[in-house]
């Protein structure tokens, strides 16, 4: 037997063959607590042993660890960068329970806790399907299945950026702290790229000759390999991000992980960031901190993934065919692609309004 008292519960620990259970009782009694690590030993032993339904009882952690493992090899860089994200919020909130004993309740006071952390209802959803991707192959989702309730989330395509919109976020981004934000938004904005296409992109897919970008992994089949021609914009961005990096190998990311420490006066947002511990054979992160800061000092609230929405939203308002936008964009469903041929018709019917002024047989 071992229990302890924390404040005034009783916790019990035990290892049980090989994997350490620690767990809460709920209780400020001592003998409550006692039989409460009796039964669970019990429990753990006849579920072990196929008295109960077979379960093999294993704590979260060793059962996200195993599930990695059998799965990373078959999955993208990508997904598996996905997956273990997702896990490091999941393990801190189900760490010390088994794997088995995650029921529709905890799920949902999980999917509570995370929205108070400021999580948006997409990820969390994320983080709920890796845990039932987790659950299906341990056999124990079919379970609790029907009680477990996802998150609404938004429905919209994204918004383009008013011309006054875009100024303001550049010239935040311009004087971010975090250097690469400039010019990541700049691509962003003038060549549709998703978020992880140019994160994890590296200076083979840059071909300046020829001012064409070559994607590399993607999110759809189809997407992988585009190339998209890269306008002035789109160009002088790469080539002075390049001009930081003149010893860059092929291989090299684009984006390289680094740390940066603070020199100077006031707050680090409006510092001087000095890069340290740069490794180009790993990419960054993200830009999720700077991009925050840069939308609240510009007063403009939209995603990073907004930026692709703002691209092909200008596209579709050119004579540019569906086809082209579409080789160049990557994959978009049928409702994408009605949404934009409704942005495309908007701006046809705002043209021949234009001639309302000037055609005098209107005036009649």
């Amino acid at each position: 037997m071992s229990i302890f008292k924390r404040g005034k519960i009783w916790w019990y620990e035990f290892e049980f063959r090989g994997q350490r259970v620690r767990e809460s009782t709920g209780s400020d009694s001592k003998t409550l607590a006692i039989k409460a690590e009796r039964n669970r030993r019990r429990e753990l032993e006849e579920s072990a042993n196929g008295v109960r339904a077979a379960r093999r009882p294993v704590l979260f952690p060793v059962a996200a660890r195993e599930w990695m493992a059998a799965n990373k090899a078959r999955w993208s860089e990508s997904n598996v960068s996905i997956q273990e994200f997702n896990l490091k919020h999941l393990s801190a909130y189900f760490g010390s329970m088994l794997l088995a004993d995650v029921t529709p309740q905890h799920i949902g006071k999980y999917q509570g806790v995370r929205q108070k952390e400021g999580a948006s209802n997409r990820t969390i959803n994320m983080e709920v399907s890796t845990l039932r991707m987790m659950m299906k192959a341990a056999r124990l989702w079919g379970a609790i299945s029907e009680d477990v309730r996802m998150l609404p989330e938004r429905r919209d395509f994204g918004r383009a950026l008013t011309p006054d919109e875009e100024k303001k976020l550049l010239d935040a981004c311009r004087n971010s702290a975090q250097r690469a934000l400039y010019p990541a938004v700049v691509i962003f904005c003038n060549t549709g790229l998703r978020n992880a296409e140019l994160r994890r992109a590296r200076w083979s897919q840059v071909d300046f000759m020829r001012a064409e970008f070559r994607v590399g992994k993607a999110k759809t089949e189809g997407s992988e390999g585009r190339i998209i021609p890269l306008n002035h914009a789109a160009l002088g961005a790469f080539k002075d991000w390049k001009s930081r990096w003149p010893d860059a190998k092929p291989e090299d990311y684009i984006f390289p992980t680094e740390k940066l420490a603070f020199k100077g006066e006031g707050a680090p947002e409006k510092g001087t960031m000095t890069a340290y511990a740069v490794d180009p054979s790993k990419p960054l992160g993200a830009w999720k901190r700077a991009w925050s800061t840069a939308k609240k000092q510009a007063g403009v609230e939209c995603r990073i993934h907004d930026l692709r929405h703002h691209f092909i939203s200008a596209l579709a308002q050119t004579q540019t065919p569906d086809a082209t936008i579409q080789a160049i964009s990557g994959h978009l469903s049928r409702k994408m692609l009605e949404h934009y041929s409704h942005v495309r018709l908007e701006a046809k019917r705002k043209a021949v309004e234009l001639l309302d002024s000037t055609n005098q047989l209107a005036l009649q």
